[in-house]
């Protein structure tokens, strides 16, 4: 039997345990173009390409809903180090399939022309599917942005904002501001999202460390303390709950923050909470004795103490923390060809560091090492929070993060006897340092396929993968249970 559409390229992956969020089975995947259109075992499916899974887990690809890719920063004068080609390809190797990056108002033009713009720049470069989020400015810059957000929903299938609650004077909306935009993220159907710190908080601390004499790399996390950050989440969550919206609170870092989420998950309220690797895997124990080198450990919320992780997993695991993303905001410690100096421009000055860290071809790796290998979570929670749960909250589901009949064939068969050291110069992203250096992990993306074209075989990026650009997608409402 000859299984696809006729004049579709076929793919059959065979002798793999296929892992779903809701379990897994043995069984082989039969793609026809971009779909898959076929689940089973011993089906006598014929294809014109087989990859040979045996022993190996074929899950869909990674969704990372929180990249900052050729990001712009200090008023659009410099951006972070990761454009959208290189960005794409460090994702590829990762087993991530799709991005969701964010588009901030440039200083000269409206939301919506920011957005088209950013859009464009993407569909040129990204060898991998992806969406952008809305990122809300103070109405201070643009006092009709609420009439580009419903043109963004309407017409680009823009189904998420995100709102700022730190960094005042340039992207902090006040309560009111936040308020009418849940408003209408209410009436269009489109969630909401919180960058959850107390502004007002940070910059006081700040200015005390500073006038302490306290500027070096190492004291950004005291300026943004658990209290800050379990403070703003707190009242995101009754900001939502006054007006009846739904939720997603980016990037949580400390112990406090979860438990404000997790609190109101177990009463009903539909919060969500996404965290981070580098809050999982990295502490300040790893940087505190670094000096300048410091700086590749800033972002905000900040990198925190040891003893913060252990919770962090446990809310991850138990879902009182949802999905897990990157923030994926690459920069250079030293000069390149074409950037000066980024973490180091300032050295010993830490409010002048550039906030953010890599990660996004990292990951799915070192999460599987951490959290699968450790034993700390099981499969189908790995794939649920890296995949699953992101499609479903941001409008991608089933057509994304699922194995399943119907879905975009964008698969990784996922070796998890393949070992593998992680290092700077071994990374695919622009960047000349790594959180993860030296950490040996077991379990790798081999193969790795967006909508049935094959990027990655065998560790080894294909010439597909050039030939062919990935697709900006409009999304949906949030599927929230």
């Amino acid at each position: 039997m000859t299984g696809g559409a006729p004049g579709h390229r076929t793919i059959l992956i065979s002798g793999g345990t296929v892992v779903n969020a809701e379990g897994f089975v043995r069984a082989d995947v039969l793609i026809s173009g971009e779909r898959i259109v076929g689940i089973g075992v011993d089906q006598g499916w014929q294809a014109d390409e087989v990859i040979d899974a045996t022993g190996k887990y074929i899950m869909p690809g990674g969704i990372d809903a929180h990249t900052h890719l050729e990001y712009p920063i200090d008023g659009f004068t410099t951006r972070t180090s990761d454009d959208f080609a290189t960005g794409s390809v460090a994702a590829a190797f990762g087993g991530t399939t799709m991005f969701i990056d964010f588009v901030k108002k440039h200083p000269e033009q409206s939301l919506f022309e920011t957005f088209v713009d950013r859009r464009a720049t993407a569909e040129q470069k990204s060898i991998i599917d992806f969406g952008l989020h809305a990122i809300v400015p103070p109405l201070a810059q643009q006092p009709d942005v609420h009439e580009d957000l419903r043109r963004l929903h309407a017409t680009q299938g823009v189904s998420s904002w995100k709102f700022f609650m730190a960094y005042p004077g340039t992207q902090m909306v006040e309560d009111d501001e936040l308020l009418a935009g849940m408003d209408l993220a209410r009436a269009l159907g489109a969630l909401p999202m919180v960058h959850a710190e107390n502004g007002h908080m940070i910059n006081r601390a700040v200015q005390r460390l500073l006038d302490d004499g306290n500027t070096a790399e190492v004291f950004h996390a005291e300026a943004h303390g658990h209290a800050s950050e379990a403070e703003a989440v707190h009242r995101a969550i009754v900001l939502a709950e006054e007006v009846g919206t739904p939720l997603y609170v980016v990037h949580v870092s400390s112990r406090l923050a979860a438990a404000e989420i997790a609190s109101a998950r177990s009463e009903g309220l539909e919060i969500w909470g996404e965290t981070c690797p580098q809050y999982l895997l990295t502490a300040r124990e790893d940087y505190e004795h670094l000096g300048d080198e410091a700086a590749g450990y800033i972002c905000s919320p900040p990198i925190r103490e040891r003893e913060n992780q252990d919770d962090l997993w446990r809310y991850l695991c138990a879902d009182g923390l949802s999905t897990l993303a990157t923030d994926h905001a690459a920069f250079c410690m030293h000069q390149t060809e074409d950037l000066p100096p980024q973490k180091l421009r300032s050295p010993g000055y830490f409010p002048k560091t550039p906030n953010g860290v890599p990660g996004l071809e990292d990951r799915l790796m070192v999460v599987w090492e951490a959290g699968v290998a450790s034993g700390r979570m099981d499969m189908c929670r790995f794939v649920e929070v890296t995949s699953a749960r992101p499609a479903k909250l941001f409008g991608l589901y089933p057509q994304k993060g699922t194995v399943s009949v119907g879905a975009d064939a964008d698969l990784i068969v996922w070796d998890p006897a393949a070992d593998h050291v992680i290092t700077s110069d071994g990374s695919h992203s622009r960047t000349d340092y790594n959180l993860y250096e030296g950490m040996r992990v077991t379990g790798l993306p081999v193969t790795v396929l967006s909508r049935g074209r094959i990027l990655i075989r065998d560790r080894e990026l294909q010439p597909e993968a050039r030939q062919t650009r990935g697709r900006y997608l409009e999304r949906g409402p949030a599927q929230l249970y």
